[in-house]
Protein backbone atom coordinates (compact mmCIF):
# COMPACT_ATOMS: atom_id res chain seq x y z
CA UNK A 1 0.00 0.00 0.00
CA UNK A 2 2.97 2.12 -0.87
CA UNK A 3 5.32 3.28 -3.59
CA UNK A 4 9.08 2.95 -3.29
CA UNK A 5 12.37 3.07 -5.17
CA UNK A 6 15.73 1.39 -4.66
CA UNK A 7 18.64 2.88 -6.56
CA UNK A 8 22.41 3.08 -6.99
CA UNK A 9 24.59 6.07 -7.81
CA UNK A 10 27.01 4.75 -10.46
CA UNK A 11 29.57 7.45 -9.66
CA UNK A 12 29.84 7.15 -5.86
CA UNK A 13 28.49 3.62 -5.63
CA UNK A 14 26.13 4.71 -2.84
CA UNK A 15 22.88 2.77 -2.51
CA UNK A 16 19.52 4.14 -1.46
CA UNK A 17 15.89 3.34 -0.82
CA UNK A 18 12.98 5.77 -0.53
CA UNK A 19 9.29 5.24 0.11
CA UNK A 20 5.98 7.06 0.61
CA UNK A 21 2.59 5.79 1.73
CA UNK A 22 -0.80 6.61 3.19
CA UNK A 23 0.11 4.16 5.96
CA UNK A 24 1.54 5.33 9.27
CA UNK A 25 5.34 5.17 9.75
CA UNK A 26 6.24 3.55 6.43
CA UNK A 27 9.92 4.03 7.23
CA UNK A 28 9.58 1.50 10.04
CA UNK A 29 8.51 -1.40 7.81
CA UNK A 30 9.39 -0.94 4.12
CA UNK A 31 13.05 0.20 3.70
CA UNK A 32 16.01 -1.97 4.72
CA UNK A 33 19.68 -1.16 4.17
CA UNK A 34 23.05 -2.65 5.06
CA UNK A 35 26.21 -0.68 4.21
CA UNK A 36 28.53 -2.57 1.92
CA UNK A 37 25.86 -5.04 0.85
CA UNK A 38 22.56 -3.65 -0.39
CA UNK A 39 19.10 -2.15 0.05
CA UNK A 40 15.64 -3.71 -0.04
CA UNK A 41 12.06 -2.42 -0.17
CA UNK A 42 9.33 -4.83 0.98
CA UNK A 43 5.70 -3.75 0.82
CA UNK A 44 2.08 -4.72 0.03
CA UNK A 45 1.21 -6.62 3.23
CA UNK A 46 4.91 -6.32 3.85
CA UNK A 47 6.80 -9.28 5.22
CA UNK A 48 9.87 -8.03 7.15
CA UNK A 49 11.66 -11.31 6.45
CA UNK A 50 12.38 -10.08 2.93
CA UNK A 51 14.23 -7.10 4.37
CA UNK A 52 16.02 -8.50 7.41
CA UNK A 53 16.86 -11.97 6.08
CA UNK A 54 17.33 -10.62 2.56
CA UNK A 55 20.17 -8.38 3.73
CA UNK A 56 21.79 -11.33 5.47
CA UNK A 57 21.62 -13.28 2.21
CA UNK A 58 23.18 -10.40 0.28
CA UNK A 59 25.96 -10.32 2.86
CA UNK A 60 26.37 -14.05 2.30
CA UNK A 61 26.94 -13.59 -1.44
CA UNK A 62 23.46 -14.20 -2.88
CA UNK A 63 22.46 -12.23 -5.97
CA UNK A 64 19.38 -10.02 -5.85
CA UNK A 65 17.33 -12.57 -7.79
CA UNK A 66 18.56 -15.42 -5.60
CA UNK A 67 17.39 -13.47 -2.54
CA UNK A 68 13.89 -13.13 -3.99
CA UNK A 69 13.75 -16.76 -5.08
CA UNK A 70 14.97 -18.10 -1.75
CA UNK A 71 12.64 -16.03 0.40
CA UNK A 72 9.53 -16.41 -1.72
CA UNK A 73 10.02 -20.18 -1.57
CA UNK A 74 9.54 -20.14 2.22
CA UNK A 75 6.88 -17.42 2.30
CA UNK A 76 3.38 -18.91 2.78
CA UNK A 77 1.79 -15.94 0.99
CA UNK A 78 4.27 -14.76 -1.68
CA UNK A 79 1.52 -13.52 -4.01
CA UNK A 80 0.67 -10.79 -1.50
CA UNK A 81 4.17 -9.35 -1.53
CA UNK A 82 5.95 -6.70 -3.53
CA UNK A 83 9.73 -6.55 -3.14
CA UNK A 84 12.74 -4.87 -4.75
CA UNK A 85 16.34 -5.88 -4.03
CA UNK A 86 19.52 -4.02 -4.99
CA UNK A 87 22.96 -5.50 -4.38
CA UNK A 88 26.14 -3.54 -3.84
CA UNK A 89 27.35 -4.05 -7.42
CA UNK A 90 24.12 -2.79 -8.98
CA UNK A 91 22.43 -6.21 -9.20
CA UNK A 92 18.66 -5.53 -9.39
CA UNK A 93 15.60 -7.72 -8.95
CA UNK A 94 11.93 -7.02 -8.29
CA UNK A 95 8.71 -8.96 -7.78
CA UNK A 96 5.02 -7.99 -7.70
CA UNK A 97 2.65 -10.74 -6.53
CA UNK A 98 -0.62 -11.22 -8.39
CA UNK A 99 -2.65 -10.53 -5.22
CA UNK A 100 -1.22 -7.03 -4.75
CA UNK A 101 -3.96 -4.41 -4.93
CA UNK A 102 -4.30 -2.46 -8.19
CA UNK A 103 -2.70 -0.49 -9.57
CA UNK A 104 0.33 -2.60 -8.72
CA UNK A 105 3.56 -3.15 -10.60
CA UNK A 106 7.21 -2.30 -10.93
CA UNK A 107 9.74 -1.13 -13.49
CA UNK A 108 13.43 -2.03 -13.56
CA UNK A 109 15.63 0.74 -14.91
CA UNK A 110 19.36 0.88 -15.50
CA UNK A 111 20.26 1.91 -11.95
CA UNK A 112 16.97 1.66 -10.05
CA UNK A 113 13.73 -0.20 -9.50
CA UNK A 114 10.45 1.56 -8.71
CA UNK A 115 7.45 -0.34 -7.39
CA UNK A 116 3.96 0.57 -6.23
CA UNK A 117 0.64 -0.89 -5.18
CA UNK A 118 -2.69 0.80 -4.49
CA UNK A 119 -1.30 3.40 -6.87
CA UNK A 120 -3.34 5.78 -8.95
CA UNK A 121 -1.95 4.27 -12.17
CA UNK A 122 1.14 2.58 -13.66
CA UNK A 123 2.48 6.08 -14.32
CA UNK A 124 3.43 6.23 -10.64
CA UNK A 125 6.29 3.74 -10.86
CA UNK A 126 7.10 4.58 -14.47
CA UNK A 127 7.53 8.29 -13.71
CA UNK A 128 9.72 7.50 -10.71
CA UNK A 129 12.22 5.59 -12.84
CA UNK A 130 12.17 8.25 -15.54
CA UNK A 131 12.71 11.08 -13.03
CA UNK A 132 15.49 9.29 -11.17
CA UNK A 133 17.44 8.33 -14.26
CA UNK A 134 17.15 11.77 -15.83
CA UNK A 135 18.15 13.72 -12.72
CA UNK A 136 21.50 14.72 -11.26
CA UNK A 137 22.87 15.62 -7.86
CA UNK A 138 23.33 13.66 -4.66
CA UNK A 139 21.62 10.28 -4.43
CA UNK A 140 19.28 11.35 -1.63
CA UNK A 141 18.14 14.35 -3.68
CA UNK A 142 17.46 12.13 -6.70
CA UNK A 143 15.49 9.68 -4.56
CA UNK A 144 13.40 12.52 -3.15
CA UNK A 145 12.79 13.79 -6.68
CA UNK A 146 11.62 10.31 -7.69
CA UNK A 147 9.13 10.27 -4.81
CA UNK A 148 7.87 13.66 -5.91
CA UNK A 149 7.42 12.33 -9.46
CA UNK A 150 5.40 9.42 -8.11
CA UNK A 151 3.19 11.79 -6.13
CA UNK A 152 2.73 14.05 -9.15
CA UNK A 153 1.59 11.01 -11.14
CA UNK A 154 -1.11 10.25 -8.55
CA UNK A 155 0.81 8.42 -5.85
CA UNK A 156 -1.07 6.23 -3.37
CA UNK A 157 -4.70 6.74 -4.42
CA UNK A 158 -5.82 6.74 -0.76
CA UNK A 159 -3.68 9.76 0.06
CA UNK A 160 -0.37 10.35 1.84
CA UNK A 161 0.88 10.14 5.40
CA UNK A 162 4.49 9.01 5.79
CA UNK A 163 7.78 8.84 3.90
CA UNK A 164 11.42 7.83 4.40
CA UNK A 165 14.84 7.92 2.72
CA UNK A 166 17.94 5.86 3.50
CA UNK A 167 21.33 6.10 1.75
CA UNK A 168 24.31 3.89 2.57
CA UNK A 169 27.92 3.51 1.44
CA UNK A 170 28.81 0.72 -0.95
CA UNK A 171 32.09 0.11 0.87
CA UNK A 172 32.22 -0.20 4.63
CA UNK A 173 34.82 1.68 6.65
CA UNK A 174 34.54 -0.49 9.72
CA UNK A 175 32.82 2.46 11.39
CA UNK A 176 29.05 1.92 10.90
CA UNK A 177 28.23 5.45 12.02
CA UNK A 178 30.03 6.74 8.91
CA UNK A 179 28.55 4.22 6.51
CA UNK A 180 24.93 5.35 6.76
CA UNK A 181 24.82 8.60 4.80
CA UNK A 182 21.13 9.49 5.23
CA UNK A 183 18.44 7.98 7.45
CA UNK A 184 15.39 10.25 7.64
CA UNK A 185 11.71 9.57 8.01
CA UNK A 186 8.37 11.29 8.44
CA UNK A 187 5.90 9.09 10.31
CA UNK A 188 2.69 11.14 10.31
CA UNK A 189 2.16 14.21 8.14
CA UNK A 190 -0.37 15.69 5.75
CA UNK A 191 2.49 16.30 3.29
CA UNK A 192 5.25 13.80 4.11
CA UNK A 193 7.37 14.36 1.00
CA UNK A 194 7.51 18.10 1.59
CA UNK A 195 8.32 17.46 5.25
CA UNK A 196 11.04 15.02 4.23
CA UNK A 197 12.51 17.62 1.87
CA UNK A 198 12.61 20.05 4.79
CA UNK A 199 14.42 17.51 6.96
CA UNK A 200 16.99 16.91 4.24
CA UNK A 201 17.71 20.63 3.98
CA UNK A 202 17.96 20.94 7.76
CA UNK A 203 20.26 17.92 7.93
CA UNK A 204 22.63 19.35 5.31
CA UNK A 205 22.85 22.71 7.07
CA UNK A 206 23.28 21.09 10.48
CA UNK A 207 26.12 18.92 9.21
CA UNK A 208 27.86 21.95 7.68
CA UNK A 209 27.78 23.80 11.00
CA UNK A 210 28.89 20.81 13.07
CA UNK A 211 31.75 20.10 10.66
CA UNK A 212 32.95 23.70 10.87
CA UNK A 213 32.68 23.69 14.67
CA UNK A 214 34.80 20.54 14.84
CA UNK A 215 37.33 22.07 12.46
CA UNK A 216 37.56 25.16 14.67
CA UNK A 217 38.11 23.39 17.96
CA UNK A 218 40.62 21.09 16.25
CA UNK A 219 42.83 24.05 15.37
CA UNK A 220 41.64 25.79 12.18
CA UNK A 221 39.01 28.34 13.27
CA UNK A 222 39.78 30.80 10.45
CA UNK A 223 38.84 28.33 7.72
CA UNK A 224 35.80 27.22 9.71
CA UNK A 225 34.68 30.81 10.22
CA UNK A 226 35.06 31.53 6.51
CA UNK A 227 32.92 28.51 5.62
CA UNK A 228 30.17 29.48 8.04
CA UNK A 229 30.10 33.03 6.70
CA UNK A 230 28.87 31.54 3.40
CA UNK A 231 25.73 30.16 5.08
CA UNK A 232 22.64 32.21 5.74
CA UNK A 233 22.52 33.68 9.27
CA UNK A 234 21.41 31.35 12.08
CA UNK A 235 18.20 32.20 13.90
CA UNK A 236 18.45 32.35 17.70
CA UNK A 237 14.88 31.11 18.16
CA UNK A 238 14.83 28.19 15.71
CA UNK A 239 18.53 27.26 15.53
CA UNK A 240 19.99 28.15 18.94
CA UNK A 241 22.47 25.28 18.98
CA UNK A 242 23.83 26.25 15.57
CA UNK A 243 24.07 29.93 16.52
CA UNK A 244 26.03 28.92 19.62
CA UNK A 245 28.51 26.92 17.53
CA UNK A 246 28.71 29.82 15.09
CA UNK A 247 29.55 32.20 17.92
CA UNK A 248 32.25 29.89 19.28
CA UNK A 249 33.85 29.56 15.84
CA UNK A 250 33.81 33.33 15.32
CA UNK A 251 35.42 33.89 18.72
CA UNK A 252 38.15 31.34 18.08
CA UNK A 253 38.81 33.02 14.72
CA UNK A 254 39.37 36.35 16.50
CA UNK A 255 35.98 37.94 15.70
CA UNK A 256 34.97 38.43 19.31
CA UNK A 257 32.59 41.34 18.65
CA UNK A 258 30.57 39.19 16.24
CA UNK A 259 30.58 36.31 18.73
CA UNK A 260 29.42 38.64 21.52
CA UNK A 261 26.54 39.85 19.35
CA UNK A 262 25.41 36.28 18.61
CA UNK A 263 25.48 35.32 22.27
CA UNK A 264 23.49 38.44 23.05
CA UNK A 265 20.79 37.19 20.67
CA UNK A 266 20.80 33.85 22.44
CA UNK A 267 20.58 35.53 25.84
CA UNK A 268 17.29 37.17 24.83
CA UNK A 269 15.45 34.03 23.68
CA UNK A 270 17.47 30.89 24.51
CA UNK A 271 19.61 31.74 27.56
CA UNK A 272 20.38 28.09 28.30
CA UNK A 273 22.68 28.12 25.27
CA UNK A 274 24.68 30.97 26.76
CA UNK A 275 25.21 28.75 29.78
CA UNK A 276 26.31 26.00 27.35
CA UNK A 277 28.97 28.39 25.99
CA UNK A 278 30.21 28.98 29.52
CA UNK A 279 30.52 25.23 30.02
CA UNK A 280 32.50 24.92 26.78
CA UNK A 281 35.21 26.94 28.48
CA UNK A 282 35.09 24.76 31.58
CA UNK A 283 35.44 21.66 29.37
CA UNK A 284 38.50 23.11 27.67
CA UNK A 285 36.94 23.39 24.23
CA UNK A 286 38.00 27.02 24.06
CA UNK A 287 40.10 29.37 26.21
CA UNK A 288 38.34 30.47 29.38
CA UNK A 289 39.47 34.08 28.91
CA UNK A 290 37.85 34.21 25.47
CA UNK A 291 34.62 32.82 26.92
CA UNK A 292 34.58 35.45 29.64
CA UNK A 293 35.10 38.27 27.12
CA UNK A 294 32.27 37.24 24.82
CA UNK A 295 29.65 36.10 27.36
CA UNK A 296 26.83 38.51 28.26
CA UNK A 297 26.77 39.59 31.87
CA UNK A 298 24.83 37.28 34.17
CA UNK A 299 21.32 38.46 34.89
Amino acid sequence: MTYSIVARDPVSGDLGVATQSQAFAVGNSVPFALPGHGVIATQSMAEPMYGAVGLDLLRGGFTAQEVLTALSSVDPQPERRQVAVLGVNGDLAAYTGRQCVDAAGHLVGDTCVALANMADSPQVWESMVERFESSGGQLAERLLSALQAGEEAGGDFRGRRSAAIMVIRATTTGRPWHDTVVDLRIDDSTDPIEALAGLMATRARYQDVVRAFQLAIDGDPVTADRELELLRPMDAATEPDQLLWRAVVAALAGREDAAREMLGELQSCSPQFVEAARRFGKAGLMPADVIERILPARA
